[in-house]
């Protein structure tokens, strides 16, 4: 998580978890400035995935792209 805050133009992670038996399902949020925030942390291609070496000691699966959205209102 520290990689994603010490980005500029980071606004914010969050880590969500939520349990099916026995799995454990996470989705990271994050908040950024631009796009061009986005490149700096991710590369060129802001649609691939980046994961860490470690990741595959705790993930089953491996998604290929991630997806963006707006923020439209926050309060």
């Amino acid at each position: 998580m520290s990689d994603y805050a010490k980005t500029d133009g980071n606004g914010g992670v969050y880590l969500l978890r939520r349990v099916e038996g026995d799995e454990a399902h996470f989705l990271t949020l994050t908040f950024w400035d631009s796009e061009q925030a986005i490149q700096q942390f991710a590369g060129e291609d802001i649609e691939r995935e980046r994961y860490y070496p470690k990741d595959a000691e705790f993930l089953l699966k491996f998604e290929r792209l991630v997806k963006h959205d707006e923020v439209v209102v926050a309060s």
